[in-house]
């Protein structure tokens, strides 16, 4: 079987290359090529394409080049876009779509999944009382600080009027409402003693800088984007979740997997403006912004509680420190580390002992190869990740 290979020089291009010869088949291979060398090419007996770019235009343009050339031949191309994929299946009919993120997502998955949640200690309400009352970001912070000074001194006040001056309850309540919009103390204060009076001043300066917590907190959450949630699907999970870290498209897609499979996911992302933060929120996937081998951060993600970590980010070495802080934070997690080269994978399980190592090309290169060398190519189609963007990340 003939088959051409136009790639753009990555280590995803060289795997697949290297697993068509391990099967057998000497595959024609052109790096970075120009139409004319593309033509040449497919003026020879070539039965099959694959176009193995990390860009999605620059697979696009090369899958419609090919089509060009020679009209129905089969072709598979990695694509990540969903919008791309379906314009291009629709333009090539003989064009099977593939994923990098599709292929890869479900290796890591499975050790996650695998894991076993660690024991529950205390009652599941405690947990999320403590989530809620210390939640991750600053600004939701300064909410819950200002929202429960202001219902302390709420609380405090009416108990105090009904105690000291013998108020009626609802008269009490009424009193202290008033205390705490600063409109005015109870009248009955004036009349009670001196103490009374001095907690009653401290209330009502303390009522002014909580409700100015409260009101800096809630315009914060408004302006900016809210990532994580302090209740709802978007909160940070307290039990038995998997921290992803790396929001790509492999990290996006984990997460998706994760949540189709019935186990709670929160990414941890360094670029707040990376493209999959936004998708995320539409996946109702909480994200929380900083370095994954931050130790506050992975406290703050629970990492005591969780199931398992993903380090999936685009640096092998960074993802290697991740595991590193995280073996150090939690002896007994479970951790799956994404790497590009087998080398740094063999290197760093035999000196460390990590975790699971996964070679992200070796494991996509076997799929495409094997896609490429099957006697149907086109059926099944591969469904493309949903809201996907055009880079690996």
């Amino acid at each position: 079987m003939e088959i051409l290979v136009l790639s753009d020089g990555g280590a995803l291009a060289n795997e697949v290359t290297k697993k068509l010869r391990a099967d057998g088949i000497e595959p024609i291979v052109l790096r970075d090529p120009n139409d004319k060398a593309i033509q040449r090419a497919l003026e020879t007996p070539v039965e099959r394409v694959a176009v193995v770019a990390r860009d999605d235009i620059v697979a696009l343009r090369l899958a419609l080049v090919v089509e060009h050339f020679r009209p129905g031949i089969e072709l598979v191309v990695t694509v990540f876009d969903r919008t791309i994929a379906g314009e291009l299946q629709r333009s090539v009919p003989r064009c099977r779509v593939v994923s990098l993120a599709d292929i890869v997502a479900p290796s890591l998955a499975a050790p996650c999944i695998e894991a076993a949640a660690p024991k529950r200690v205390g009652l599941d309400l405690l947990g999320q009382l403590g989530g809620i009352l210390n939640p991750t970001y600053a600004g939701a912070r300064i909410l819950i600080i200002g929202l429960f000074g202001l219902l302390s001194v709420f609380l405090l006040d009416a108990i105090l009027l009904v105690a000291v001056l013998k108020l009626p309850l609802v008269d009490a309540i009424y009193g202290s409402a008033r205390t705490i919009t600063t409109v005015a103390a109870e009248p009955e204060m004036a009349d009670g003693p001196d103490w009374l009076k001095l907690f009653s001043a401290l209330t009502m300066l303390l009522t002014i800088a909580f409700a100015a917590m409260f009101t800096a907190g809630l315009v914060q959450r408004l302006i900016d984007p809210r990532l994580t949630t302090i209740i709802g699907r978007r909160s940070i999970p307290m039990h038995g979740h998997v921290i992803v870290i790396g929001l790509g498209q492999v990290g996006l897609r984990l997460c998706s997997l994760l949540r189709d499979s019935g186990i709670e996911a929160v990414a941890v992302e360094v670029d707040e403006d990376a493209p999959n933060v936004r998708l995320a929120r539409g996946y109702e996937i909480p994200v929380v912004i900083g370095h994954g081998e931050d130790r506050e951060i992975l406290r703050r993600v629970h990492v005591d509680r969780a199931r398992a970590l993903a380090a999936v980010t685009s640096s092998d070495l960074t993802n290697v420190e991740v595991a590193v802080a995280a073996r150090a934070a939690r002896d007994s997690l479970e951790i799956v580390v994404r790497v590009r080269e087998g080398d740094v994978a063999e290197e760093t399980q035999t000196l460390v002992g990590l975790g699971h190592m996964k070679d992200i090309y070796e494991i996509a290169g076997v799929s495409l190869a094997g896609i490429l060398s099957s006697a149907s190519l086109l059926a099944p189609k591969a469904e493309p990740v949903r809201g996907a963007i055009s880079t690996i990340g």
